[in-house]
This record gives C-alpha cells, sequence and structure tokens, in this order.
C-alpha cells in the first residue's frame, strides 16, 4: 500500500529558479562590458542566494565509511559546506523491483558517533545527513541506485514494465520517507556482461543478464524516473533532481546508452573517469588523467570523453567529470627509457598473487586482502593513507606528467607503480571545468581524503575542488522550503496536576500507520519518518498567558514571550512517539487563572535530532503562523535626463518582520543606459531567510535635457 503524505508548500524562490547554462563568469563579463557604454550602476547580489550553485561539487558518501576499514568516518566529520551534494552509496533491489540496503544497521541503526545509541529512531547515517544537510542548506543530499556490485537486476527490472513501476515508485517512497533531494542510478553497465568477482566481494552481483535490449530499457526507467520525480515533486511542492552514472571511455558509453538521449532526460551525469587505468591492464597508465599522453595506447582521459560528448551535442553544464580520493597500481613494472617518467605506459607483470592464489598484477592493496573482501590486489589505497604507503616503500616517488596534468608514483627498488590524484590534479581539473563551462565534479570518497591542519575533518583535496570551482565564497543556500506532515492531533482535557492545581492534561496522538513492505529498505525508512522523534511542543494561548509544568512527563518547561517551549526529549519516555502510540503530560498556567481547553490558541510540534539541529515543524493545533515576505521601499518611477548620474539603489530599502534590514540582499536586474533617450524597466527583488521573496518593478526614463536660449535687445 502506498503511504499519502500531507504536506505544507511555503513558496520558495528554490522553487522558482531559472538555471542558465551561462556560467556566472560570462555573465560577470557581460555586466563589465556594457558597464563601459553606460553611466556606472552599483547592482549588488546575495551570494548566499536560494538559486542552483553554479558548478557542483558532488561527493559519494559509503556506507561502510563507518567502519575501521575507512577509519570510523561519520557524516557528522564531513566538509558538508564544501559540497554541493552528498551520494549515499547505496541502495540496491532484488529482482522483483524491491529496495534493499545492503547494510541495514548502517543505514538505519549505527550511533554514527552522533550519541544516539543503536538502534535508536534517529540511528543510522541517513538520519545523520538529514541533519547535516539541516546544518548546511548549501548541500543536497540523494540516493545512488545499484553500484559496481550492486547492478545485476538492473537488466530485468528494467525490461519489465510491472516490476519497473513497482521498482518506480519504491524508489518515490524511499526519497519522501528520508526528505532526500535526488536520485543517483550507478546501473554499471547496461548492455555489458559480467560475471560475479566472489573473490573480491562475496556479494558481488555481477551483470550476467546484460543485453543489448539494456540500451533502450535503460532510456526507458530513467524516463519514468523523471517523470515519476516531476510528478512527486509537484505534489510536494518540491524540485528533485535525477542523475546517472556513466563510464569515462567513449567506446564504452556507445555500448552502453544512447547518451543524447540520456543527457535530454537527466539533470546532469556524473561521468566516472577514474578506474580508466588498473591492474587488469597489461600496462601501467594513469586511472584518471585530465588530458590524453601520446603514448597511452587507450588515449583514455577526461579530456577525451568530454569532446565526444560535447560532439553528441551534450549540454556541457549537464556534464560532470570525476576525481579520485585512493589510488590503483600494479607490483611489477619496467622502468621504462624516460627516466623523467618511470613506469608509465610500461609493461607490467603478474608476480603478485590475489587472495585465491591466481597470479596478478596488481600491487599490495591499503587492507589485507581476503577472500570475498577485497581479494583482488589492485594497489588501491586511501589518498589519507599514501604517506603511510611512501613510509613502508621509501624510494617511492611521486611524478607528475606534464602532458596528462596527472600525478603518478614510481618504485624503483619495488617496480610498484601508482596513479592517483592529488591537489595539483584536482585543481587542474576544476579549471578544466570553468573553461569548458561544465557542470562541476563528482569524488569517489569522502572517507578517503586526507585531512588538514591536524584535524578530524578530511578535506585536503575536498577544499582544492571547492575552491578551483567557486573560490573561497561560501555556497548558495540550496534548502528547499516546504514540510512533510505527519498525522498527529492533541487532546486537551483539564486535569488535576501533581502540585493538586488544576491544569492541562494533554494526549500528543501519533495516528500514522506503518506500511507493509517487501525488501529491508522501505520498513525502516517508514518508521524513521512515522515516528515522531525528539519532540518540542510550543504553546501559545489567546489570552498572552504562559504555562509552566504539571507533571515530570512534561519534561523540561521554558519561556520565551508568550510562548511556551515544552521539551519531551528530556523525559526518556517522551524522546519517541511511534506510530499508532500517545503520549500523555500534564502543564498549569503561571498565573491564578481558572483553566479552559479553549485557551489554547494554538501548538506547533517541532522535531528535533539532536539538542540544536531541528528537522521539521508543523503546527498540529490553531492556524500555522505564516512567515511574512519582506517589503521593498523606494522603487517608484523616475525621470533623469542624458548625461545625469543613476544609482538604481539610492533611497531603495527592503525590511522583513522576521529578518529585519534586507536592504543588503538586494538584487537588481535590468539596465538604464543614462546616455541614451527611453524607457527601461529594473526589476528588484529581495528574499527572506523563509525563501519568501519579494519583487517591484519601476521605470527610469531618459529624456534630453532642454536647452533655453537666453533672448537680449541686440538680437
Amino acid at each position: 500500500m502506498k503511504k499519502k503524505f500531507k504536506h505544507v508548500m511555503t513558496l520558495s524562490s528554490a522553487a522558482l529558479t531559472v538555471i542558465s547554462a551561462v556560467p556566472m563568469s560570462l555573465v560577470v563579463s557581460a555586466v563589465d562590458t556594457y558597464a563601459k557604454e553606460t553611466t556606472e550602476i552599483k547592482i549588488q547580489t546575495n551570494s548566499n542566494e536560494k538559486k542552483q550553485p553554479t558548478y557542483r561539487n558532488v561527493m559519494y558518501y559509503g556506507d561502510w565509511s563507518i567502519y575501521d576499514g575507512q577509519g570510523n568516518y561519520f557524516p557528522k566529520d564531513m566538509p558538508a559546506d564544501q559540497y554541493t551534494h552528498i551520494n549515499f552509496a547505496f541502495v540496491d533491489m532484488d529482482s522483483n523491483g524491491d529496495l534493499l540496503l545492503p547494510d541495514q544497521d548502517a543505514a538505519f541503526a549505527s550511533g554514527v558517533g552522533s550519541g544516539h545509541e543503536w538502534g535508536s529512531q534517529l540511528g543510522g547515517i541517513i538520519p545523520a545527513l538529514a541533519a547535516l544537510r539541516e546544518k548546511n542548506p548549501n548541500i543536497k543530499t540523494g540516493i545512488s541506485l545499484g553500484g559496481w556490485s550492486k547492478s545485476g537486476d538492473f537488466s530485468k527490472v528494467a525490461a519489465d514494465p510491472i516490476k519497473r513501476a513497482k521498482y518506480v515508485e519504491n524508489v518515490m517512497q524511499f526519497l519522501k520517507y528520508t526528505d532526500m533531494d535526488f536520485i543517483d542510478v550507478d546501473w554499471e553497465y547496461p548492455n555489458s556482461v559480467r560475471q560475479p568477482d566472489l573473490v573480491d566481494n562475496k556479494n558481488d552481483e555481477g551483470t550476467p543478464d546484460a543485453g543489448p535490449q539494456d540500451r533502450e530499457n535503460y532510456l526507458t526507467l530513467m524516463q519514468d524516473l523523471r517523470n515519476a520525480l516531476d510528478k512527486q515533486g509537484a505534489e510536494i511542492g518540491k524540485t528533485y533532481e535525477l542523475s546517472t552514472a556513466i563510464h569515462g571511455a567513449k567506446e564504452k558509453l556507445e555500448e552502453h546508452m544512447d547518451v543524447k538521449r540520456l543527457f535530454d532526460i537527466i539533470d546532469f551525469g556524473n561521468v566516472m573517469t577514474y578506474d580508466l587505468h588498473g591492474a587488469w591492464d597489461e600496462k601501467a597508465g594513469h586511472q584518471t588523467a585530465l588530458y590524453t599522453n601520446p603514448s597511452d595506447p587507450t588515449s583514455y582521459s577526461i579530456d577525451a570523453v568530454v569532446d565526444y560528448l560535447l560532439g553528441k551535442n551534450i549540454d556541457p553544464q549537464k556534464i560532470v567529470i570525476g576525481a579520485a580520493f585512493y589510488t590503483r597500481g600494479w607490483d611489477t613494472v619496467e622502468k621504462g627509457e624516460d627516466v623523467s617518467q618511470p613506469g608509465l605506459f610500461q609493461p607490467a607483470s603478474a608476480t603478485n598473487k590475489d587472495a585465491d592464489g591466481s597470479a596478478s598484477k596488481g600491487a599490495n592493496n591499503e587492507a589485507t586482502a581476503a577472500i570475498g573482501d577485497g581479494g583482488r590486489m589492485s594497489g588501491v589505497w586511501s589518498y589519507r593513507s599514501i604517506d603511510r604507503l611512501k613510509a613502508q616503500m621509501p624510494d617511492l616517488k611521486e611524478y607528475w606528467d606534464e602532458e596528462a596534468q596527472a600525478p603518478f608514483m614510481y618504485s624503483e627498488s619495488t617496480k610498484d607503480f601508482y596513479t592517483f590524484d592529488n591537489v595539483r590534479s584536482v585543481t587542474a581539473k576544476a579549471e578544466y571545468v570553468k573553461k569548458h563551462q561544465l557542470g562541476g565534479m563528482i569524488s569517489w570518497m569522502a572517507s578517503q581524503d586526507k585531512a588538514t591542519n591536524n584535524s578530524a575533518v578530511r578535506d585536503e583535496l575536498t577544499k582544492a575542488i571547492k575552491e578551483g570551482l567557486f573560490g573561497k565564497e561560501a555556497l548558495p543556500v540550496q534548502k528547499q522550503d516546504y514540510d512533510l506532515r505527519l498525522d498527529v492531533d492533541m487532546d486537551i482535557q483539564l486535569g488535576s496536576t501533581d502540585s493538586g492545581k488544576k491544569g492541562f492534561e494533554l494526549t500528543l496522538k501519533n495516528n500514522e500507520v506503518l506500511e507493509n513492505y517487501a525488501g529491508n529498505a522501505l520498513q525502516p525508512a517508514d518508521k524513521f519518518y512515522s515516528t515522531v522523534k525528539r519532540p518540542k511542543l510550543i504553546f501559545t494561548l489567546k489570552d498572552g498567558a504562559t504555562l509552566a509544568r504539571g507533571d515530570y512527563k512534561a519534561g523540561t518547561v521554558t519561556v520565551d514571550g508568550n510562548k511556551t517551549i515544552v521539551d519531551l526529549a528530556a523525559v526518556y519516555d517522551g524522546r519517541f512517539l511511534t506510530p499508532g502510540n500517545t503520549y500523555t503530560f500534564k502543564l498549569v498556567r503561571n498565573d491564578s487563572h481558572e483553566v479552559s481547553p479553549d485557551q489554547i490558541e494554538s501548538v506547533v510540534l517541532e522535531q528535533y535530532y539532536d539538542d540544536k539541529t531541528q528537522l521539521s515543524s508543523q503546527t498540529i493545533i490553531g492556524e500555522a503562523e505564516s512567515n511574512q515576505a519582506p517589503v521593498i521601499s523606494g522603487v517608484g518611477n523616475q525621470t533623469i535626463t542624458v548625461g545625469e548620474s543613476f544609482d538604481p539603489l539610492a533611497g531603495v530599502t527592503a525590511t522583513d518582520k522576521e529578518n529585519g534590514d534586507l536592504t543588503d540582499k538586494i538584487e537588481v536586474t535590468g539596465r538604464v543606459n543614462t546616455n541614451e533617450e527611453g524607457s527601461y524597466t529594473l526589476t528588484y527583488s529581495v528574499t527572506d531567510s523563509d525563501g519568501n521573496e519579494t519583487t517591484a518593478k519601476r521605470v527610469i526614463t531618459v529624456k534630453k535635457k532642454l536647452v533655453t536660449k537666453n533672448h537680449n535687445c541686440s538680437e
């Protein structure tokens, strides 16, 4: 059964933004050029406005990041102020289209360093990501579907209309329950048969059912997801995004899909321009080169695949290129004759052994190889561990390939060769994105980055990418203002309190009903959504009076002006109210007046992740207080003469009841040529912290200066 959602939509500028394919740098250039032809016009913009960032800084977060192998890296540890998108990896499915979590406990039970005990209603990565987004409104969170080892059922499900429809509906439900912002489809890969590699991963599905039919079925699935996202977004007042991960080599893309049709469907495509070379190759090479080195027999590079995509008339703003926060390596590689680039594009020998004893060209991994758990020797080390790798191999030296704009390492004593990204290479990639007006960068993955300044924040490469794309300015706010409402109400009775004084006996009721779902993903997601979490109740009385605690079950009661704030999370039994259950507590007036149920004007329910991070707010009694839009003043029509100076912001102000003075947030669009007669329209806009936008127009008329002759008697 599909659960119906109640919602309240607040009009947001994010829902109205028109995304331009023109990069901001070109807009600035146009303004500068025009300024040379006109009187200077001062236009102020709000750098933190709620609109699509010029570029994207997308980051994968794997659910195994929380364990020892990745240094117990939790969502709270991420430099979230540096990202625009965080991809939760991965959500799987079965052959019927039911959703599966590869690690349900990691997603919805683990403490993840949050202070929540294991199994708590707020336990797990997904609730932690929800909290992270609330603290960092510059990010969007989403789910990555499939992945390298979990793409085995895509072929069957996409080919069957009934299964495909079920899968799409399940994905939409999961997205609502978790309140995420986008879907990223990682089908690796359509029309590419691969048997499971159980030596490397005991849970690897492979893609044994892949075939030519995948090319069309993939696009059908993507279009169905697009349609469903747009429909659901319209219903709840939210703009969802759809992305996909695709191969980084031209011939693979031609095998997998019609890229032009794909990019017409999606918001952006994450081109996996990493793993382009590895221990499966006969020769060592760059796994993530920016440009093609002529000596590379495959010609793989970011520039090569971008050139291919642009040749297909793909919108460059939809192309997101990849960065590797890890190495790939070969065990025994000949030095070659070029002493400045030893080992590069040189033959490798299978002198190492995988966990099952089979011969391998790969170098040792950071983690000990075991059958079914990283059993293939691939030379994979996290970027953050490269210093430890160098310490184990003292003559492992770092080199730079100027043509490829890519680093690599080689040891003359062991003949080990490693390819990776570093600060210099990701900075070059960011510059490439801007030069070619691309959509941004995606990185695999957050836990593998290196901490800087002796902190726990792993951000060395992340920060280089962010600053390369955006500079040092704060990223734009992307949070959309809307609410998914729980079916919750309150019963008000009168009764005796612990002090013997007559007061209010209040029963909070959770009327939600948990649905029965196949698979292991939607059930915990439904429970997370449908449970009232760490509730605070804000009471307003009609006569302005305030309330106090009437029994211990009322938790902590504080007063702010004429509002009474009841924190039920201060009581163990009040922390969570699961579907179908109630919680009763008592309050008394702070004055001596008699109590009556009709004295309560409104009650607002707020839910929290922790003491400070609010997840949602809804009014359960009375009318919701509407946030008032800003007011713009001083924008009356004006007439000036040719050549007269004009400042469009002179005398213009913006105020807001909730936010105060917003004059410095005013944005002006339009132009006035003070050197030419005519009527010019300027549009003024300002947005408050709740996303309420006010616009106003004014007409500036430029007229010729009237010249009057002086007459005298001599004429």
